[in-house]
């Protein structure tokens, strides 16, 4: 399970279904059907949604943007801010948005799982982490699911 931090904007994003491909510079080790674990960086400090990996996309940023743009919710200039130098772009293709029921904040996140700091990035979470997470009740168009 990847554990990944993202700008609360973008969350707000992916959630609603406006955003379905996160941006990185560098490539997570997944493959489609891995699940991601949707945390809102500050000020939120929250673990909201989960997700899955559909496909992943590398390659030059202006091949991404011309093939993923209008699916990732930001302009083209803040798509050109973030990889400007950068000689590759990354398109991690979200589905199966669940929100939590509730979400997890940092503090009990950190009550659970000793020592945890979230990542810059991306990180993957370890068994006992992926069992917490995989337990919590979410929503799925409206609908309660455990």
């Amino acid at each position: 399970m990847l554990f990944l931090s993202i700008h609360p904007e973008h969350v707000k994003a992916i959630v609603e279904g406006r955003k379905t491909v996160e941006l990185r510079k560098r490539q997570p080790s997944v493959d489609p059907g891995f699940a991601v674990v949707i945390y809102a960086t500050m000020p939120t400090c929250e673990a909201v949604a989960v997700a899955t990996v559909e496909a992943i996309q590398v390659g030059k940023p202006k091949t991404i943007w011309r093939n993923c743009g209008k699916l990732t919710a930001v302009s083209a200039q803040a798509f050109n801010d973030y990889f400007d130098g950068a000689d590759k772009a990354v398109g991690i293709h979200l589905s199966n948005i669940a929100v939590f029921k509730e979400p997890v904040s940092l503090r009990e996140l950190r009550k659970r799982w000793d020592g945890f700091q979230p990542p810059q990035q991306y990180r993957y979470l370890d068994s006992k982490q992926q069992k917490f997470i995989a337990t919590r009740e979410k929503t799925v168009g409206g609908c309660l699911l455990s």
